[in-house]
């Protein structure tokens, strides 16, 4: 038996990872020139990221999970800001004074931000100032409830997260993700893209990006759908009616508010609200060199349901509609990715 003051030891996630050669080779290095050292893979799952979170892979999997946390989990650009503020805010009896004072990255850490790359290298380098990064041991220090965030497939986390806490899964299309998540690639100095969009498209097809397959996250969400502790929400139905999702958010956390608290969730996350408000759209980050000062692309975007329509060719989109059809097969899983009413149109989010 191991003494208080030993290590615990950790359990080993049954995944190895490997480069993916084609991220070491042209024309991936010119398009990714901060991936110097490539992407890598792993299996199974052939779930891609940075190497540096394949050194990390079991601190994550080995987190303590709390009977009452609260973990967000989206494909990139998918609602995770737009649904862990609201999380926050109604786990926290709707405190907009006090997510004001705290900015989001802080109140709701996201657990593969720190691996997208080495921040600590950029730091050395003087890409960008140290900043206030949430790693994986303060996240173990945070005070309850926690609302955590993150990208990662299950089985890249903890075995008893679905039977021990809370979990709502945000579902984008796939036509929107792609588009919005190309702008992430060229807002954010740590994954610089500098090709165009229909290059883009074909590395994500190939799950040559960060955090492909889109498809091995969200099915894998998808299977477990029938689970009491999860919750799965469709970024669509959120455009549609959001005070109907801050109810179901609401029930699910069992943490009931009134219908001018939901007002009130409403009012906060208009996306002109949303932009001027710096604790929860990264401006501080993208001062501090993580991204470029671009007013013409920021990170809080235009979140519209069918913005893929103003990016993709004909036959583009008719790659795309190949690409969707053959992972669905066999699945009832499906999207919607048009709406003919949005409501309030300037809500974001992403």
């Amino acid at each position: 038996m191991a003494s208080p003051d030993e290590e615990p030891t950790l359990q080993r996630l049954d995944v190895k990872f490997n480069v993916v050669p084609e991220t070491l080779e042209s024309p991936f290095k010119e398009h990714f020139p901060v991936f110097s050292k490539g992407l890598v893979q792993g299996e199974p799952g052939g779930f891609v990221f940075h190497p540096h979170y394949a050194r990390n892979a079991d601190k994550i999997y080995n987190m303590k999970i709390r009977p009452d946390d609260v973990w967000i989990r989206t494909f990139p650009r998918s609602g995770t800001t737009w649904t862990s503020e609201l999380a926050w805010l109604i786990m926290n009896d709707c405190d907009f004074e006090g997510a004001a004072k705290v900015g989001l990255p802080i109140r709701s850490p996201n657990l593969d931000a720190n691996y997208i790359n080495h921040w600590d290298k950029f730091a050395a380098e003087g890409s960008f100032d140290k900043m206030d990064i949430i790693t994986i041991d303060e996240i173990e220090k945070m005070p309850s409830p926690r609302v955590l965030k993150c990208h990662l497939p299950f089985y890249l986390l903890p075995p008893n997260l679905l039977d021990t806490a809370k979990v709502i899964y945000v579902a984008r299309n796939p036509k929107d993700a792609i588009v919005s998540l190309f702008y992430f690639h060229k807002l954010v100095n740590l994954c610089t893209y500098t090709g165009d969009l229909e290059q883009f498209v074909d590395f994500f097809l190939e799950n040559k990006v960060l955090w492909t397959p889109y498809f091995g996250t969200v099915l894998d969400a998808w299977g477990k759908r029938s689970h009491p502790n999860l919750l799965i929400i469709f970024y669509e139905d959120m455009k549609k009616d959001i005070r109907a999702q801050i109810r179901r958010i609401s029930a699910f956390l069992n943490k009931p508010v009134t219908e001018e608290q939901i007002e009130k969730l409403v009012d906060h996350v208009r996306v002109d609200k949303f932009a001027k408000n710096e604790s929860v759209n990264y401006a501080k980050e993208i001062k501090a060199g993580v991204g470029k000062d671009d007013p013409t692309n920021t990170f809080v975007r235009k979140g519209q349901t069918g913005d893929w329509k103003n990016h993709f060719s004909p036959e583009l989109n008719q790659k795309i509609d190949a690409w969707i059809e053959k992972n669905l097969a066999g699945t009832d899983l499906k999207f919607v990715t048009e709406l003919d009413q949005q409501e309030l149109p300037h809500y974001f989010i992403h």
